[in-house]
């Protein structure tokens, strides 16, 4: 992830399509047949007191809002949160308002080692198109304010994402998730933990008050519109930002199931420590920790030159993302995963445009290190790069990738290869 000059926030919403995937997720858990919501951002650098040209929503829109409020309050048990008055603006507005609030989920350097993109593509530029005709709406902790983004006024879609927001400054001011962010920030793994949590938990209770006050024509309409056009964004980043909405929305139901909300608000004073926690529930009542994984020092190794682009544990939302993008099938990408004990990726760059990528895994067995390492070797003929993959001698995984084949031995030699 490049460098971020405050705790920030991605927007992590892909409108209709979460929409329709919380709704079938969580109705399918209930036992039902119910819907979700969207993101929430901390701005990287503060936003205006007014987007360009945007209107203020309208006093009918103000009391509907208020509506909302007091009904989100009420089924979230929680206080009421102070925040400014929100804001409807059109998706034209939008678009001129993302440049300041997205933050990619990694840098060029570090996907491009990983085979998730390729050299004439930008992060940030797909990550502008991917949000520019998805988002509807988001709240800002900065600011404490909520953004509904809406060309026809408050339609079904336009609630539903406040009940979601709402529900974001609700945490926000009872348990600080500030806070929370500055304690996570630049750890990969446990910020999707995080946002699994907060996700999750906003998805349940939108979809608790979708059943309360919205009609059935309503929610079968919000999941029968069409998708936004997404040709040209690689599934990767798709299956990425549906993670803590529909993993955190499992996770949190759960929760809310066994406990009710009180068993919920524990949970943000003993955050998971993994986003295998909030992929398999289990693991977070057992609290069963990840392994600590050593980096290995590919900038200092390389010498002269050379600079990092990334450190950091990734953990299993991320590597079977990972595996998914390049060319492992949802599913086998998911069971090789699943096995993660704990991880550690280093890229880095070097003259010339030259990269190298060492990614070390720990696993809960070797089983299950035999099952990863199996699935990645039936996808390494595809990349287009020098590969290697390690079996270690303490029984874990070392997957190599550089951007020539003299480069990947000389790695492999620093990985005991």
């Amino acid at each position: 992830m490049r460098p971020m000059p405050s705790p920030a926030r991605r927007l992590a919403a892909v409108a209709v399509l979460l929409l329709s995937l919380a709704i079938a997720a969580l109705v399918g858990s209930w036992g039902l047949g119910v819907p979700i919501g969207i993101g929430q951002v901390r701005s990287p650098t503060p936003l205006p007191a007014t987007p360009t040209a945007a209107p203020s929503a309208s006093q009918d829109a103000l009391t509907v809002f208020a509506q909302i409020e007091g009904q989100v309050q009420t089924l979230r048990g929680l206080p009421a949160a102070k925040v400014g008055p929100p804001q409807v603006v059109t998706r034209a507005q939008l678009a001129q308002m993302l440049p300041g609030l997205i933050d990619p989920p990694l840098d060029n350097a570090t996907l491009r080692a990983m085979g998730l993109l390729r050299a004439d593509q930008d992060i940030v530029a797909l990550t502008n198109r991917l949000y520019d005709a998805q988002v509807l709406g988001f709240y800002d902790f900065d600011a404490k304010r909520m953004v509904v983004v809406s060309d026809s006024g408050l339609t079904a879609e336009a609630r539903i994402t406040y009940a979601h927001e709402y529900t974001h400054a609700l945490q926000d001011a009872a348990f600080d998730s500030g806070a929370a962010v500055k304690l996570v920030a630049g750890q990969h793994d446990r910020e999707l933990a995080l946002l699994g949590v907060e996700e999750g938990d906003a998805s349940v209770v939108m979809v608790l008050w979708a059943i309360g006050h919205l009609s059935s024509a309503e929610m079968s309409g919000i999941t029968e519109t069409p998708l936004p056009d997404m040709s040209g964004i690689p599934p990767w980043m798709v299956t990425l930002l549906e993670y803590p909405y529909l993993a955190g929305s499992k996770f949190v139901s759960q929760l809310y199931s066994s406990g009710g909300w009180d068993a919920v608000d524990a949970v943000y004073a003993d955050l998971p420590a993994s986003s295998e926690q909030v992929l398999h529930p289990a693991k977070y009542l057992s609290r069963e920790a990840p392994m600590t994984v050593a980096p290995l020092d590919l900038r200092s190794a390389l010498g002269s030159g050379w600079t990092s682009a990334t450190d950091s544990t990734m953990g299993e939302a991320w590597i079977s993302t990972w595996l998914e993008g390049v060319g492992v099938k949802a599913d086998a990408a998911a069971a090789a995963a699943a096995g993660w004990g704990g991880d550690r990726l280093t890229a880095a760059t070097g003259p010339g445009g030259a990269w190298a990528l060492a990614w070390r895994m720990a696993w809960d067995a070797p089983a299950e290190a035999t099952q990863f390492e199996t699935t990645y070797t039936g996808v390494e003929s595809s990349l287009a790069f020098p590969t290697r993959v390690v079996h270690a001698a303490d029984g874990g995984t070392v997957v190599l990738q550089a951007s020539s084949a003299e480069l990947l031995a000389e790695i492999a030699a620093l990985a005991g290869s």
